[in-house]
């Protein structure tokens, strides 16, 4: 094992006499890929921390017949002693002469922090710091990798379902003065107790009568059916055992209401000159067939792109082989831990009510905070590691490109994009995208099966056959939908 030598030269602050200063670093390669510095730190260097942390201390510290700030340096040794002064000094000392060793020694910074320990103290101040050097990915023959997942066809259900649900989006609520029907929508004041107490209230709210609904407990929507605008009705339900306030499960409720007004949805139909109301540069049934089609399909491009990528990725992390320092993996673990308990902060969890809800101890989810740190920290290196690998082309006027889509988007509005550091993220986001472009055609070998085809070829023939039929009979776009599915 090497144990090659560095030495650091640095000009002092101007707070001390001392021109110059060397760092004296010896470099130790460990296992898991991890360094040890053993670092010498000159007299100078301590020399100045101390004179720094002696106006420090003695600007805090009431010491006989000085005035605060005002005592010299051998006065306050003598008062609060050298090694509490040393001590003191260590907390900018230590730091300091790290990442100059860590700089002078040639090491590739990460985020890991180094593990520092201080061995001795006098006649030389010496550190041991351990880093974390960058992980390495030794990939496996991924040349070989073969997928043969398929691209879903889009069936007539899809399709039929897109179309209702743009119908539904357009819907409005009409009076109505018959008896409330489920599905209808009602204007209540309602009230409901429980041994007394205010279980419910609601002044002048809209609410929809809907089988199964629970709120505000199950059987509520149902007795509301078939009471008229201006009509009231009083009646009891329990409130169910699981009910998350414990004062009121499993007790009865008595409920009080009152009708305002009672509407029923009104649906429009589907023509072309509904299209035409949409605005969205259609005009036949067709023009928006053909468009849900293509979204339809555009969704399946990226659900199979994703799946892919996952399924690349997990390959390329199973067989690849790694040198990741634990270090490196404790400090991911910890920004997990961090978000998920900022997670659970914004919602006002708690985080012992948490664990206790989930039946896991500390050392649970410590545990599993390292296992997704590891993984996730191997799926970023394999990826990395095939750019590097694979060397993609991404040209400035690529990286121009992208930069102007994004600028367009929402939520890059207020972000400065014009700038060397977000174009060298976009050319790393391009880079790799187009690592797996390159991936995703030497592994994608979809085996289509007749029967797709033959349903995608019914389906292209049935658009064609209705479109046509559309235009020589001149008849409803609605009324063609319906003896579709009546065939």
């Amino acid at each position: 094992m090497g144990t090659p030598s560095y030495a650091h030269n640095c000009r002092a602050i101007p707070i001390s006499n001392v021109a110059e200063c060397t760092l004296k670093v010896t470099r130790e390669d460990a296992e898991n890929r991890q360094a040890i510095l053993h670092i010498e730190v000159e007299e100078d260097r301590v020399e100045r921390h101390l004179q720094q942390t002696h106006h420090k201390v003695a600007a805090r510290v009431d010491i006989p017949g000085f005035r605060k700030g005002k005592a010299p340096r051998r006065v306050v040794e003598q008062f609060v002693g050298r090694d509490y002064l040393l001590e003191q000094a260590m907390e900018t000392l230590v730091p300091e002469s790290v990442a100059a060793a860590v700089k002078d020694s040639d090491i590739e910074s990460t985020h890991t922090p180094p593990r520092v320990n201080v061995v001795e103290r006098d006649p030389v101040f010496k550190i041991d710091a351990t880093i974390a050097l960058t992980p390495v990915a030794t990939l496996g023959d991924y040349k070989k990798l073969k997928f043969e997942d398929d691209l879903e066809v889009v069936e007539e259900s899809q399709i039929e379902e897109q179309l209702t649900r743009v119908q539904e989006s357009q819907s409005t609520w009409e009076p109505v003065t018959r008896s409330s029907k489920m599905g209808d929508m009602l204007n209540i004041d309602a009230k409901g107790e429980v041994d007394g107490k205010e279980f419910a209230n609601v002044n002048g709210g809209d609410y929809q009568i809907e089988a199964g609904t629970v709120n505000p407990v199950p059987g509520f929507a149902e007795q509301l059916k078939g009471i008229r605008e201006g009509g009231s009705k009083e009646f009891e339900l329990i409130v169910p055992s699981d009910y998350p306030s414990e004062e009121f499960a499993g007790k009865i409720a008595k409920f009080s209401v009152q009708v305002s007004s009672v509407k029923k949805k009104e649906t429009p139909k589907l023509t072309n000159a509904f299209v035409v109301s949409l605005g969205e540069d259609l005009k036949t049934v067709s023009d928006l067939r053909a468009r849900i089609i293509e979204n339809l399909e555009t969704q399946a491009k990226d659900r199979l792109r994703r799946s892919l990528e996952e399924k690349i990725v997990d390959a390329l992390v199973e067989g690849a082989k790694f040198e990741i320092s634990p270090m490196t993996i404790e400090h991911e673990a910890e920004h997990i831990l961090e978000d998920q308990q900022r997670q659970l902060a914004q919602y006002n969890i708690d985080f012992q009510k948490y664990l206790q809800g989930t039946g896991k101890s500390m050392d649970d989810i410590v545990a599993e905070a390292r296992e997704s740190a590891e993984l996730r920290l191997k799926r970023t290196l394999v990826v990395d590691t095939l750019v590097e690998t694979d060397e993609p082309i991404v040209t400035e006027d690529d990286v121009a490109i992208e930069v102007a889509l994004m600028q367009e988007q929402p939520q890059y509005a207020d972000e400065n994009l014009d700038t060397d550091e977000a174009r060298d993220t976009v050319r790393r986001i391009l880079r790799r995208r187009t690592t797996m472009d390159q991936m995703i055609n030497l592994t994608h070998k979809p085996k289509t099966t007749k029967l797709k085809k033959r349903a995608l070829t019914t389906r292209k023939k049935t658009a064609t056959k209705r479109s046509a039929t559309e235009k020589s009979a001149k008849v409803k776009p609605t009324d063609t939908i319906k003896r579709t599915n009546q065939n």
